[in-house]
Protein backbone atom coordinates (compact mmCIF):
# COMPACT_ATOMS: atom_id res chain seq x y z
CA UNK A 1 0.00 0.00 0.00
CA UNK A 2 2.26 2.47 0.99
CA UNK A 3 4.79 1.18 -2.31
CA UNK A 4 1.68 2.36 -4.33
CA UNK A 5 1.20 5.73 -2.84
CA UNK A 6 4.66 6.94 -2.99
CA UNK A 7 4.65 5.82 -6.72
CA UNK A 8 1.61 7.71 -6.89
CA UNK A 9 3.28 10.90 -5.49
CA UNK A 10 6.78 10.10 -7.52
CA UNK A 11 4.42 10.20 -11.10
CA UNK A 12 2.59 13.26 -9.98
CA UNK A 13 5.71 15.22 -8.73
CA UNK A 14 7.37 14.45 -11.80
CA UNK A 15 4.22 15.28 -13.89
CA UNK A 16 4.14 18.57 -12.18
CA UNK A 17 7.79 19.04 -12.75
CA UNK A 18 6.87 18.45 -16.77
CA UNK A 19 4.39 20.88 -16.90
CA UNK A 20 6.61 23.37 -14.94
CA UNK A 21 8.93 22.76 -17.25
CA UNK A 22 6.65 22.62 -20.21
CA UNK A 23 5.39 26.62 -19.13
CA UNK A 24 9.22 27.90 -18.52
CA UNK A 25 9.93 26.99 -22.08
CA UNK A 26 13.29 29.06 -23.43
CA UNK A 27 13.19 32.08 -24.52
CA UNK A 28 13.58 32.03 -28.76
CA UNK A 29 14.68 35.96 -29.29
CA UNK A 30 13.68 37.05 -32.75
CA UNK A 31 17.23 38.52 -33.88
CA UNK A 32 16.74 41.04 -37.51
CA UNK A 33 18.42 43.89 -39.01
CA UNK A 34 16.32 46.35 -40.24
CA UNK A 35 17.09 49.65 -42.52
CA UNK A 36 15.03 52.85 -41.08
CA UNK A 37 15.29 55.83 -42.84
CA UNK A 38 16.15 58.75 -41.36
CA UNK A 39 15.91 62.66 -42.37
CA UNK A 40 17.43 65.84 -41.44
CA UNK A 41 20.69 64.04 -40.62
CA UNK A 42 23.22 66.71 -42.15
CA UNK A 43 26.68 66.14 -40.07
CA UNK A 44 28.89 63.89 -37.98
CA UNK A 45 27.44 65.20 -34.51
CA UNK A 46 23.82 64.24 -36.08
CA UNK A 47 25.48 60.42 -36.82
CA UNK A 48 27.16 60.33 -33.40
CA UNK A 49 23.47 61.24 -31.20
CA UNK A 50 21.70 58.91 -33.27
CA UNK A 51 24.03 56.14 -32.57
CA UNK A 52 24.19 56.70 -28.81
CA UNK A 53 20.44 56.66 -28.80
CA UNK A 54 19.91 53.40 -30.00
CA UNK A 55 22.46 51.96 -28.21
CA UNK A 56 20.37 52.59 -25.17
CA UNK A 57 17.77 50.15 -26.54
CA UNK A 58 18.15 47.49 -24.93
CA UNK A 59 18.86 44.64 -27.36
CA UNK A 60 20.41 46.69 -29.82
CA UNK A 61 23.70 45.19 -31.43
CA UNK A 62 24.32 47.17 -34.44
CA UNK A 63 24.47 50.18 -36.00
CA UNK A 64 25.47 50.19 -39.40
CA UNK A 65 25.85 52.60 -42.39
CA UNK A 66 24.58 55.98 -40.83
CA UNK A 67 25.98 58.56 -42.28
CA UNK A 68 25.46 62.47 -43.10
CA UNK A 69 24.42 61.58 -46.27
CA UNK A 70 23.02 57.85 -46.50
CA UNK A 71 19.93 58.90 -45.41
CA UNK A 72 19.57 55.19 -43.54
CA UNK A 73 20.89 53.51 -40.70
CA UNK A 74 20.64 49.13 -40.31
CA UNK A 75 19.92 48.53 -36.94
CA UNK A 76 20.17 44.99 -35.46
CA UNK A 77 18.03 43.76 -32.34
CA UNK A 78 15.65 41.60 -30.83
CA UNK A 79 11.92 42.22 -32.06
CA UNK A 80 10.81 39.70 -29.60
CA UNK A 81 11.51 42.52 -27.05
CA UNK A 82 11.88 45.72 -28.69
CA UNK A 83 9.55 46.82 -31.56
CA UNK A 84 10.40 48.61 -34.53
CA UNK A 85 8.63 51.34 -33.14
CA UNK A 86 10.62 51.36 -30.24
CA UNK A 87 13.40 52.03 -32.44
CA UNK A 88 12.33 54.43 -34.55
CA UNK A 89 11.10 56.42 -31.28
CA UNK A 90 14.75 56.14 -29.78
CA UNK A 91 16.31 57.95 -33.07
CA UNK A 92 13.46 60.65 -33.00
CA UNK A 93 14.66 61.27 -29.20
CA UNK A 94 18.16 61.72 -30.68
CA UNK A 95 19.40 64.92 -29.58
CA UNK A 96 18.76 66.96 -33.00
CA UNK A 97 22.24 68.78 -33.76
CA UNK A 98 20.59 71.36 -36.07
CA UNK A 99 17.36 72.14 -34.13
CA UNK A 100 15.30 69.89 -36.40
CA UNK A 101 14.10 66.59 -35.01
CA UNK A 102 15.13 63.50 -37.20
CA UNK A 103 12.20 61.92 -38.45
CA UNK A 104 12.25 58.14 -39.36
CA UNK A 105 10.69 55.67 -41.51
CA UNK A 106 10.48 52.19 -43.19
CA UNK A 107 9.82 51.07 -46.60
CA UNK A 108 7.94 48.14 -48.07
CA UNK A 109 6.68 46.41 -51.15
CA UNK A 110 3.48 44.03 -51.45
CA UNK A 111 4.14 43.14 -55.03
CA UNK A 112 0.60 41.70 -55.71
CA UNK A 113 -0.84 44.87 -54.46
CA UNK A 114 -2.64 45.97 -57.18
CA UNK A 115 -4.01 42.26 -58.28
CA UNK A 116 -7.61 41.05 -57.92
CA UNK A 117 -9.16 42.86 -54.79
CA UNK A 118 -6.26 42.71 -52.96
CA UNK A 119 -5.62 46.25 -52.39
CA UNK A 120 -9.32 47.21 -50.20
CA UNK A 121 -8.00 44.44 -47.81
CA UNK A 122 -4.27 45.34 -47.42
CA UNK A 123 -5.44 48.54 -46.82
CA UNK A 124 -7.66 48.01 -44.47
CA UNK A 125 -4.64 45.99 -42.04
CA UNK A 126 -2.64 49.17 -42.12
CA UNK A 127 -5.49 51.16 -41.24
CA UNK A 128 -5.40 48.70 -38.13
CA UNK A 129 -1.94 50.38 -37.53
CA UNK A 130 -3.44 54.33 -38.12
CA UNK A 131 -2.35 55.02 -34.34
CA UNK A 132 1.34 53.90 -34.82
CA UNK A 133 2.18 54.55 -38.18
CA UNK A 134 1.21 56.33 -41.67
CA UNK A 135 1.38 54.09 -44.34
CA UNK A 136 1.05 56.24 -47.89
CA UNK A 137 1.90 54.08 -51.54
CA UNK A 138 4.59 55.13 -53.76
CA UNK A 139 3.72 53.47 -56.38
CA UNK A 140 0.50 51.30 -56.10
CA UNK A 141 1.35 49.42 -58.72
CA UNK A 142 4.41 47.93 -58.00
CA UNK A 143 3.13 47.89 -54.49
CA UNK A 144 5.47 49.99 -52.55
CA UNK A 145 5.08 52.07 -49.40
CA UNK A 146 6.41 54.69 -47.66
CA UNK A 147 5.70 54.17 -43.37
CA UNK A 148 6.38 56.71 -40.92
CA UNK A 149 6.54 56.17 -37.51
CA UNK A 150 3.75 58.34 -35.41
CA UNK A 151 5.30 59.25 -31.56
CA UNK A 152 5.72 56.63 -28.96
CA UNK A 153 5.80 56.83 -25.13
CA UNK A 154 7.51 53.91 -24.29
CA UNK A 155 6.54 52.37 -20.24
CA UNK A 156 10.06 51.69 -18.77
CA UNK A 157 7.83 49.13 -16.88
CA UNK A 158 6.49 47.74 -19.02
CA UNK A 159 8.33 44.15 -20.49
CA UNK A 160 8.15 43.24 -24.59
CA UNK A 161 7.62 44.96 -27.20
CA UNK A 162 5.69 48.20 -27.43
CA UNK A 163 4.37 49.82 -30.01
CA UNK A 164 3.83 48.84 -33.52
CA UNK A 165 5.99 45.89 -34.57
CA UNK A 166 7.11 43.82 -38.11
CA UNK A 167 4.19 41.36 -37.18
CA UNK A 168 1.22 43.84 -37.55
CA UNK A 169 1.56 43.97 -40.95
CA UNK A 170 3.69 40.68 -41.94
CA UNK A 171 0.86 37.93 -40.43
CA UNK A 172 -2.10 39.51 -41.72
CA UNK A 173 -0.52 39.79 -45.15
CA UNK A 174 2.09 37.09 -45.04
CA UNK A 175 -0.19 34.04 -43.50
CA UNK A 176 -1.74 31.72 -45.44
CA UNK A 177 -5.73 32.01 -45.46
CA UNK A 178 -7.90 31.64 -43.37
CA UNK A 179 -5.21 33.13 -41.24
CA UNK A 180 -3.99 35.86 -43.28
CA UNK A 181 -3.75 36.78 -47.34
CA UNK A 182 -0.93 34.44 -48.18
CA UNK A 183 0.55 37.41 -50.13
CA UNK A 184 4.22 38.19 -50.08
CA UNK A 185 5.61 41.34 -48.08
CA UNK A 186 9.16 42.34 -47.86
CA UNK A 187 10.89 45.58 -46.00
CA UNK A 188 13.23 47.56 -48.21
CA UNK A 189 16.94 46.93 -46.65
CA UNK A 190 19.93 49.15 -47.92
CA UNK A 191 23.27 48.56 -47.46
CA UNK A 192 23.04 44.48 -47.71
CA UNK A 193 22.84 41.82 -50.58
CA UNK A 194 18.85 42.22 -51.34
CA UNK A 195 16.79 39.29 -50.12
CA UNK A 196 14.10 37.57 -52.02
CA UNK A 197 10.73 38.32 -50.84
CA UNK A 198 9.02 35.97 -48.57
CA UNK A 199 7.44 33.06 -51.04
CA UNK A 200 3.70 33.76 -51.78
CA UNK A 201 1.68 31.09 -49.67
CA UNK A 202 -1.05 28.82 -51.19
Amino acid sequence: MMKNLLLSLSIITALGLTASAAEKAPYKPALTTQTFFVANVECDNCVKNITESLQKVKTVTKVEKLTPTSGYVNVSFDAHTDSYQQIAQAIADATPAHGKKYTVSMKLRVPDYAKEDNAAKVDAIFAKSKDFVKVEATDKEKGEFLMCFLPLTVDAKKTGPQGWNGGRFGHPIHDAPPKGLGLAISFVREGVTPAKPAAKKQ
